[in-house]
């Protein structure tokens, strides 16, 4: 080994007791060294920014090498807009929205992790994005460039070596990782959310794909919480936070990148009564045909229920509907449950002296942990 070589081995050992602090060893350090001239920023050519995944409303979005965020409170899109990004590259003209979201490399590999929803969950919002792609979801989906996994059942120590072993399996130009902050044992560790944090990016260099991770805003700020939050606002490249009006049911989509900023996106899911699978269509929804007075009723009335604090007792149910309504009388509330029992979308049954109400979609609804207290 050359005198100087050796000397900056040493050296390097020497700092902050660099060796026993991080247990790195000579042929370690010296091939850090050897690393270094492919490193200098003077030694690489000027690039060209790499191309765009998609175009939103006219603007480029995603590139190659993003590492991004699609964010949003409970039950307000996340998985929604990612279907949609999904079912642009999927669907035969790489278009959905007439237009507003297009997919510019045509038919993308696409790999979808979710780590908050089982299997069957999973499945029906998959369902839904082959529907929009304009596919019968009886076909195989992964024809179409998708393959979707679900790591919720995976031991949490190991969903971060199964999610790289798919990546390096199916090799995706597109990584969306629904629950990204199911990886980190805290949101409120700083260690832990800057390791993850760091492999997402490390994930995408060494794969060369985007990665899309999603995560909760908090509920009382509109921020992304804890260390991930703070993480995330560091790492990530480009930026899409959801919003839902519960009145109407619209999603809006705020978009942040790396240039321009999108223009905001707006769409709706479409669900009318008897459809197992809703569909996405543009926000002018007066085109849908048979779209009875009814239909619109109950579809209002399932995305009011999507966001409720379901199985709950019928005071909680209650005295959540007054609050988001703002209603100062139960009897539009009474109501509401009325017609939501009607449509089938709720039903209740006794537990001891108390009404519980829970969701008749949901197969293992009455099988759920239930919070019967009334705080």
């Amino acid at each position: 080994m050359a005198a100087a070589e050796a000397a900056t081995i040493e050296a390097a050992a020497k700092v902050s007791n660099f060796s026993q602090s991080t247990k790195i060893t000579d042929e370690k350090i010296k091939s850090l060294l050897d690393r270094l001239a492919s490193i200098e920023i003077t030694n690489v050519p000027d690039e060209q920014e790499p191309p765009s995944l998609f175009n939103i409303n006219g603007v480029e979005v995603l590139p190659k090498d993003a590492v991004g965020i699609i964010a949003a409170q409970k039950k307000s899109g996340k998985s929604n807009f990612a279907g949609l990004l999904m079912a642009a590259s999927a669907s035969p003209n790489h278009q959905v929205l007439n237009g507003a979201i297009r997919s510019n490399e045509g038919k993308l590999k696409i790999l979808n992790i979710d780590t908050e929803q089982p299997l069957r969950d999973a499945r029906r919002t998959l369902r839904r994005i082959m529907k929009t792609a304009g596919y019968d979801y009886s076909e195989q989906w992964n024809t179409h460039g998708i393959v979707s996994l679900s790591v919720k059942d995976i031991e949490e120590a190991d969903r971060i070596y199964i999610i790289e072993l798919a990546v390096k399996k199916y090799e995706p130009q597109l990584v969306f990782v629904d629950g990204i902050a199911d990886l980190i044992g805290s949101i409120n560790d700083e260690r832990e959310a800057k390791e993850v944090m760091a492999w997402v990016d490390y994930l995408s260099c060494k794969y060369n794909c985007a990665v899309v991770g999603m995560l909760h805003l908090n509920f009382n700020s509109g921020k992304i919480g804890g260390w991930a939050g703070t993480q995330a606002n560091k790492k990530f490249t480009d930026s899409f936070i959801l919003k839902k009006d519960r009145s109407n049911g619209f999603f809006t989509v705020e978009h942040e990148g790396r240039g321009e900023s999108a223009p905001n996106l707006r769409f709706k899911i479409v669900c009318p009564f008897g459809q197992k699978v809703g569909w996405w269509e543009p926000v002018d929804i007066s085109s849908i045909p048979e779209l009875t007075q009814e239909d619109a009723e109950e579809m209002e009335l399932r995305n009011l229920m999507d966001a409720a604090p379901l199985p709950c007792t019928n005071t909680q149910l209650i005295s959540w509907l007054m609050n988001v309504k703002r209603w100062t009388s139960k009897s539009p509330a009474d109501k509401t449950l009325k017609k939501c029992k009607q449509y089938g979308i709720l039903d209740s049954r006794r537990e001891g002296r108390q009404s519980v109400w829970y969701i008749v979609t949901t197969p293992d609804a009455q099988e759920q942990e239930l919070n019967l207290s009334d705080d």
